[in-house]
């Protein structure tokens, strides 16, 4: 059965552009128009994922978050907030509030598909113990996160993105995929054997990966990452598309499509130079450089390195 999706916005045309773009991508959508009756849908039960605008007249995105994350029989649906608001602060107001991702506005609808298969997955893949890489999942990540930002002591903590997952699978399968996968588990646990840290490497779901060490050599750290992923990938993909620099998939009419290879993002985030005050702000500024680095062709890694007003 497709997965479900309510759609919470104020806005008729946004909310017709989203919901006619889901249901292309074969998702099961429903539409509230105010954030009265999106409440009410979504206590009725039934939905797999819910995309909610902040900024509605009646209850806004972030009291929907609050009294749905509040009631066990929907605490667990993934909730995207769309605003038009892009800082951390802002952000870390609705991730204190339940959200579990954010989308700013104006969005490629492209990147809003990305985004809701991701939370489906990590919804779908809360276990302890991933089956598939032999990592532990996301909520010992967060437990982990937390923990550490309570006790103030200096953390490190790296979110993961294989990119250009979707069109492999498509052309190699899934079990070529879920090699992929365990090779980025291998060579992120392998070099954070090999260089003695005490960090712990999470499997989050969709492709995301998680690191939660300590201060010191980050840097060498995450160019070690991305220089294994990069020479170890390159045995996934044929020599011609190797030679290439793609893979070709078609879409629904048939044309061709080149999509770039496989390729490692990375995001840091570190309390060593700010005060990080909550475990969703750490991930969100993590998140946030992510995406930066998910702008650059190739592999990369991104450093938050910015310090708050005042603080030396």
């Amino acid at each position: 059965m497709p997965e479900r999706i309510l759609i919470i916005e104020d806005e008729q045309t946004v909310a017709d552009i989203i919901a006619i773009n889901l249901k292309l991508e074969t998702f099961d959508v429903d539409v509230a128009l105010n954030g009265t009756t999106g409440l009410a849908k979504a206590r009725e039960g039934g939905f797999d994922l819910i995309i909610c605008d902040i900024m509605m007249p009646d209850i806004d995105g972030y009291e929907i978050c609050r009294q749905l994350k509040a009631d066990k029989d929907t605490r667990d649906v993934p909730i995207i907030l769309l605003t038009a608001r892009t800082e951390v602060e802002n952000k870390v107001e609705g991730l204190e509030a339940g959200a579990d991702d954010f989308m700013a506005k104006p969005f490629n609808f492209s990147d809003l598909v990305e985004h809701i298969n991701m939370n489906l997955d990590r919804a779908a893949n809360k276990y302890t113990t991933d089956s598939l890489t032999g990592l532990p999942g996301n909520i010992d990540s967060d437990d982990a996160l937390k923990a550490r930002v309570l006790t103030g002591e200096q953390f490190v903590y790296i979110l993961i993105s294989v990119n250009n997952l979707r069109p492999y699978r498509e052309v190699y399968g899934d079990s070529r995929f879920e090699d992929v996968l365990r090779f980025t588990s291998r060579t992120l646990t392998s070099l954070l054997k090999f260089r003695g840290s005490e960090g712990t490497a999470y499997y989050l779901g969709g492709g995301n990966f998680s690191v939660l060490t300590g201060p010191g050599e980050v840097e060498r750290l995450v160019g070690n990452i991305l220089d294994e992923f990069d020479l170890g990938v390159s045995d996934f993909h044929s020599h011609e598309e190797m030679a290439r620099g793609g893979v070709t998939t078609f879409d629904r009419h048939g044309g061709m499509i080149d999509n770039p290879l496989m390729t490692l993002s990375i995001g840091v985030a570190s309390n060593g130079h700010r005060e990080i005050r909550s475990h969703w702000e750490a991930a969100e500024i993590a998140r946030e450089v992510l995406d930066y680095a998910m702008t650059f062709p190739g592999s990369k890694y991104v450093m938050d390195r910015r310090k708050e007003s005042g603080k030396k």
